[in-house]
């Protein structure tokens, strides 16, 4: 309760992206005025790239703690998340857990009479029933979260290619790629230049295991974000001498598309870039942000 009190007390108003914008409320983004435009941004129901004049690299730092902030659904309209939520928990309700179990790496339980599935999300056990979605342990789990897990459960997962690609190589991926390179491929590269046996230990603490890669990466890790989903995530340490800045790649296997939606894998890649950045100590974690 004290960690949300002090996110609640940090958080991002429509104030703070309005002294961002250039204030002349010119309508290009398609509200009529900048506090507008700010307003609608914080609350998730618009794009902030929708201002043209905004400057990206002045922007990025706000826009890493916004996408914290709105999946800890923080300023965000909780009527998004209880509709989808609510409609995603009618269509659980129809699915048969015994016989869904299997094939989504789950093993079926029932607790108190309700049909549930125990699976592992990064590296922690969690319980999925008609009704609810919660860890193992009994803590909270936060909304984005539990859309994710049913959709992982009401859409099935299908068997790997085993054949890894770029999120650039999916269909339709344009805009997803561009924030997968700003909140976490660019974020971690950042964040773990020149620290790879730091990153190489945060990301074995999530359930990562080294893999061999082309390209000569310093690491390559496979995250196991679902039983049936896993991702890779290949980095290239700076090289000072050479000017050479690092790099960060995630990799998704080729029938990704076939278990989740463009969306829910760009929110997984938040998630790993955010547990990943949590290991880093204070001042580092400065660092991870900027």
């Amino acid at each position: 309760m004290d960690e949300h009190r002090e996110r609640l007390d940090k958080r991002l108003t429509p104030i703070h992206l309005f002294k961002l914008t250039p204030g002349t409320s010119c309508g290009e983004c398609g509200l009529p005025t900048c506090l507008a435009f700010a307003t609608q941004v914080i609350v998730g129901q618009a794009d902030i790239d929708a201002c043209p004049h905004l400057d990206r690299e002045a922007t990025e730092p706000f826009r890493v703690r916004l996408v914290e902030q709105q999946r800890a659904g923080i300023g965000v309209k909780r009527e998004g998340f209880e509709k989808a939520l609510s409609f995603l928990r009618r269509e659980a309700a129809g699915c048969d857990f015994r016989q869904l179990a299997a094939s989504l790496g789950a093993r079926y339980a029932e607790i108190e009479g309700t049909p549930a599935l125990r699976l592992v999300y990064l590296g922690k056990s969690l319980v999925a029933t008609p009704f609810d979605v919660y860890w193992e342990e009994g803590e909270g789990i936060s909304p984005w979260e539990k859309i994710l897990v049913y959709n992982y459960l009401i859409g099935g997962a299908v068997r790997p290619s085993g054949r890894w690609i770029g999120m650039e190589s999916l269909p339709n991926s344009v805009s997803k790629v561009k924030s997968l390179k700003a909140h976490c491929e660019g974020r971690l590269a950042r964040c773990f230049s020149g620290k790879m046996d730091l990153l190489a230990d945060a990301a074995s603490r999530i359930g990562a295991h080294r893999v061999m890669e082309q390209g000569e990466p310093n690491l390559a890790v496979e995250i196991q974000v679902l039983p049936r989903l896993a991702v890779r995530l290949l980095v290239w340490d700076e090289e000072p001498s050479e000017q050479f800045e690092a790099r960060v790649k995630f990799l998704f296997d080729s029938r990704v598309l076939e278990t989740l939606d463009l969306e829910s894998l760009l929110f997984c890649c938040e998630q790993i870039t955010e547990r990943l950045s949590s290991f880093v100590g204070e001042h580092e974690h400065s660092h991870c942000h900027s």
